[in-house]
């Protein structure tokens, strides 16, 4: 009887407890496996195919240094390939591995997504007419920190989306460093682009890419290519340079509704932009500089937009309109400076509101009634345009604004008020754009205020954390500062739930009744030394 109330006891204890446990625990039933590949003999496998073959999906396959002679194919989903710098076993390798195709077909083909290639040397497809360092056929896949050099083409993107491509040295392929084919909503950052036989990067029906934080130098074309149906992509903060013929290249009327914003472009062998029958395209905020043609040539193209860019110092004009097919594409709010211009069509260079067009360094007029703007035109060479109010002076952004001032701790739930201020120095209205949680994004646009006029500006944490907010400045002509100094905000943690105490209390307590118990339980069973 005492032996059943004692079993019936533990069991009841048992099943409290794993009622009790907390609904947020996940506990899983299998475990990612790491699978081992040495060429050497000292891993799992001496091939990386092999593993490749024998893993499930979400394994991570780590190879260790040395050369590896194969053509990979990988059909499942969720596979890593980590590369791993030096010798597993008794070896002298210290390098990261390297994949070697032996000049036959692409290295690399990815058909399974959410799969990654990150730390590896790919090296020499064949050289058919797609063969690549790394062709992707699927979906979601990463590849990152690898070295992708003298292949046919460095990475193949084909009929897929959402890939990442990051963090990469893509070198002397014979044809491009990367070629976006049918492909659409993949990132693009951080990669170094150079020495490429063609382009940097071809895109070819590419859509809703983005392009960031990349550097394209040397190649021997162009060091980004858009063609046929390229629209709304996103091509900003790269650096541009010395490539051989154009930096930025947009061909056919179907390319439109690209973004081509805060890039550095400069030391190209011809343009630095160069538009043939691309329509509705947006060139902003760039530094375009000392190419050895013309900083912008735009050829039969209509409804482009041109504005805030700074253009200096290029061999021949800073902005070339060629024929007379290119009309309506408007030209405002740049800094020309030691460049003209030619307009050989029929387009617009200011804004339209009576509020400015460009600064030209080459400008002689006067500014009477110094409103900053001249009072005479500057005239375009070519087909009789002008630009109708030039401005005197070089444009500039707002000053970045002071560091947020007020609350720097506080409770979710509750609003608190922030303050900054910023000047412009062509005394423009200003408006303010906050970031809450420190990601540099912004949140939150306010209206616009005066020069020097505080803005005060209100947000409420509905959790709790640490965040930091900042804020930069943007004038009425779309200028905008740098970020200020960031203010570090603090939302205590709230009191736990009391269900969750409870639930501690108990789990807790039954535990420490199971642990007494399990002692007896053993106590019982040891040989009593005192009858010997």
């Amino acid at each position: 009887m005492k032996k059943m109330i004692f079993v019936n006891l533990v069991s009841l204890i048992i099943i409290t407890l794993i009622l009790i446990q907390p609904v947020s625990s996940n506990i899983s039933c299998s475990q990612n496996e790491i699978i081992i590949v040495d060429n050497e003999g000292d891993g799992d496998y001496q091939t990386i195919q092999q593993a490749i073959d024998n893993a499930n999906s979400g394994d991570i396959i780590q190879i260790y240094s040395g050369i590896y002679n194969e053509k990979l194919i990988i059909q499942k989903e969720r596979i890593t390939l980590k590369g791993i710098d030096h010798e597993l076993g008794a070896g002298t390798d210290t390098e990261y591995p390297i994949i070697n195709g032996d000049q036959i077909g692409n290295v690399i083909e990815i058909y399974g997504k959410h799969c990654q290639i990150t730390s590896c040397i790919i090296q020499n497809s064949g050289h058919g007419i797609f063969d690549a360092g790394i062709f992707i056929l699927s979906n979601e896949v990463i590849i990152s920190t690898n070295g992708i050099v003298s292949n046919q083409y460095g990475i193949l993107v084909n009929n897929c989306t959402e890939n990442i491509i990051e963090n990469n040295y893509i070198l002397s392929n014979t044809m491009d460093g990367i070629y976006l084919l049918f492909t659409e909503e993949n990132i693009i950052s951080n990669n170094i682009i150079r020495e490429n036989g063609f382009q940097g990067m071809f895109m070819y029906e590419a859509n809703k890419n983005t392009i960031t934080e990349n550097t394209f130098s040397l190649n021997g074309k162009d060091g980004i290519h858009l063609r046929n149906t390229c629209m709304n992509n996103e091509i900003t903060k790269n650096i541009i340079h010395s490539n051989s013929i154009d930096g930025i290249k947009i061909m056919d009327s179907n390319v439109y509704y690209n973004n081509l914003n805060n890039n550095e472009i400069y030391s190209n062998g011809w343009n630095g932009v160069h538009i043939v029958n691309g329509q509705s395209n947006i060139i902003s905020d760039n530094m375009i500089y000392l190419n050895l043609l013309n900083g912008i040539q735009i050829g039969n193209a209509d409804n482009n937009r041109i504005i805030r860019n700074t253009i200096q110092d290029n061999k021949e004009e800073g902005i070339v309109f060629l024929f007379s097919g290119s009309q309506n594409n408007q030209i405002y709010y740049n800094n020309i400076i030691n460049d003209n211009a030619f307009d050989g069509g029929k387009n617009i260079w200011d804004d339209g509101r009576d509020a400015g067009g460009n600064y030209w360094s080459y400008y002689k007029g006067l500014d009477v009634d110094g409103d900053g703007i001249g009072d005479t035109p500057y005239i375009i060479e070519g087909m009789g345009n002008m630009d109708n109010t030039p401005f005197i002076d070089p444009l500039y952004p707002p000053q970045t604004p002071s560091q947020p001032r007020g609350p720097t701790i506080g409770v979710p739930g509750t609003s608190y008020t922030y303050r900054t201020t910023s000047s412009d120095n062509l005394h423009n209205k200003i408006q303010y754009g906050w970031d809450w949680n420190g990601d540099d994004v912004v949140d939150e646009w306010t209206f616009f205020y005066s020069p020097e006029e505080p803005c005060e500006t209100s947000y409420i944490w509905n959790q709790n954390g640490t965040y930091q907010i900042k804020v930069k400045a943007m004038d009425d002509q779309g200028f905008q500062s740098d970020w200020s100094q960031p203010l570090s905000i603090t939302m205590p943690k709230d009191p736990k739930n009391k269900i969750d105490i409870i639930g501690n209390f108990i789990f807790n307590f039954c535990q420490q009744i199971l642990y007494r118990i399990y002692a007896i339980i053993v106590a019982d069973q040891q040989p009593n030394i005192a009858k010997y």
